[in-house]
């Protein structure tokens, strides 16, 4: 958990003006930083997306088998009742 704050503490430093530098030296690190979040996320979400279609495509082949099986005892039934 330490890492992660002292993570977060040197981000946060990033947008510090350092001296005479006007914070110039560190936008290359932050702008980098932000684009390694960004990817993150990106890549998180696109997992995400991912599961989330299979899991959709899983749901509606039990869809289509469940209406198989009512079709299936409907026949059965109006055979029985015939």
């Amino acid at each position: 958990m330490s890492n992660v704050v002292s993570l977060q503490c040197a981000r946060e430093r990033t947008w510090e003006p350092r001296g005479g530098s006007k914070g110039h030296a560190f936008k290359g690190l932050a702008w980098k930083s932000q684009t390694t979040e960004r990817d993150g996320r990106i890549a998180s979400n696109q997992k995400l997306l991912e599961r989330l279609e299979a899991e959709n495509a899983q749901l509606r082949e039990n869809v289509v088998e469940l209406a198989l099986q009512i079709h299936a005892l409907r026949d059965r039934t109006r055979t029985l009742t015939a």
